[in-house]
């Protein structure tokens, strides 16, 4: 996957730079055409594997930005009318796999003087498909938000015949190093999840790990409300989606002035009742 890319220089996103085809803003954050330059990819890094092709179509696509739109009543009223162009985007990301073994010790809540009681144990997981970007513009937690992949529809990847696609800027050992981190981080929180504990610490071992750069279909798109840019992502697989949206200052400030409200009344009508009671009993 060598040859030149066009990386924006705000967000540091590069995508395969296609011959006589020019991009007319970045992808991931929305900047415009002048803040994208040419540069020639480092050939040290892996080719992907293979690519998971679309399952979604772009009509699919924008439905699911006008369900995230209404998905809060804390969004603007007008966020569905927010200007978004959903353009393919194949993502290249490491896929791992491995067994986990974590020993731990935590404190659980208990009928004792403290409130808490201390408990030991081991646990045993395997995880088929932690995704690691392999670019600096999606983060691990956003790839998993976006869902799982089903990798037994992988194909061979050939670059002029493919949709648009990220370089990836990750080698095998930092993408092994993230994913680690990755499960562990994931097996601690389940475990913490299920004994409900306060305080947990554990040392985890992992065995039998496998990687391979793949790239994944995304619908992706930026768009701006007010005076800032935020960015959509669709599964193009699943469908599944992840954004980012401004949060309406009017009803937020409808609702504290009816909190306000609320309280007023209530000191108010405790005072009347206080006073009557007072009379009363004068």
């Amino acid at each position: 996957m060598s040859g030149e890319a066009v990386q924006c220089k705000q967000c540091g996103g590069a995508i395969a730079a296609t011959p006589g085809k020019e991009l007319p803003e970045c992808l991931f954050c929305g900047a415009p055409a002048s803040d994208l330059a040419v540069y020639t990819k480092d050939e040290t890094i892996e080719d992907p594997e293979g690519f998971i092709p679309f399952d979604v179509i772009k009509p699919r696509a924008d439905n699911a930005f006008r369900e995230f739109a209404n998905s809060s009543f804390w969004y603007p009223n007008d966020l569905k009318d927010a200007s978004l162009e959903l353009r393919k985007l194949l993502l290249p990301a490491w896929a791992w796999s491995g067994d986990i073994e974590t020993h731990w010790a935590a404190l659980v809540k208990a009928n004792t003087q403290s409130g808490k009681r201390p408990v030991a144990g081991s646990d045993t997981g395997y995880f088929d498909q932690v995704l690691v970007p392999s670019s600096e513009t999606l983060t691990i937690s956003e790839m998993a938000r976006l869902g799982r992949y089903d990798e037994s529809t992988l194909k061979p990847f050939e670059p002029n015949d493919s949709d648009p696609y990220e370089i990836s800027d990750m080698t095998r050992s930092v993408a092994r190093k993230a994913a680690l981190a990755e499960m562990e981080r994931r097996h601690r929180a389940d475990i913490q999840s299920e004994l409900s504990a306060t305080k947990l610490n554990a040392h985890s071992t992992i065995e039998q790990v496998d990687g391979k750069p793949v790239l994944v279909p995304v619908w992706i798109g930026a768009y701006r409300y007010g005076d800032k840019v935020y960015r959509f992502l669709v599964n193009g697989q699943t469908g599944e989606f992840i954004g980012d949206a401004p949060k309406s200052m009017w009803k937020m400030l409808g609702v504290a002035l009816a909190i306000i409200a609320v309280i007023l009344g209530a000191i108010l009508c405790l005072s009347i009742c206080t006073g009557g009671a007072a009379i009363v009993g004068g």
